[in-house]
């Protein structure tokens, strides 16, 4: 004795299970996203150690005290920091991009002092 088919779409053997989830629900580049946050956070970090020559250079050179230009810098590259942790956790294309241009910017400002 053999059971009828199911009528039921859910309890269909036969039913197509592979659905596409949709644009927007799984990225396919996040880990290659999270990579280049964790290389930005070692990039913030060789931008930390220039823009603390170029400050101790123009305090040795100049009037010994640092200017406005230097302490922004350095609030970029702690802004830059805060992104890229922020793109650790959360991997999007313009947080990446926010940290590496905020990473670039320290020893800029820095020099522009």
């Amino acid at each position: 004795m053999t059971t009828p088919p199911s009528t039921d779409p859910d309890t269909d053997p036969d039913k197509n299970t592979d659905t596409d989830p949709g644009p927007g629900t799984t990225a396919p580049y996040t880990l290659g996203l999270r990579l280049a946050a964790a290389c930005g956070l070692l990039f913030l970090l060789a931008c930390l150690v220039f823009t603390g020559m170029i400050t101790l250079r123009d305090a040795i050179e100049g009037d010994g005290s640092g200017g406005v230009f230097i302490a922004a810098g350095f609030w970029s590259l702690a802004l830059g920091a805060v992104a890229g942790v922020a793109a650790l956790a959360v991997p999007r294309r313009a947080l990446v991009t926010a940290q590496y241009c905020l990473a670039a910017a320290g020893p800029l400002l820095a020099l522009i002092d």
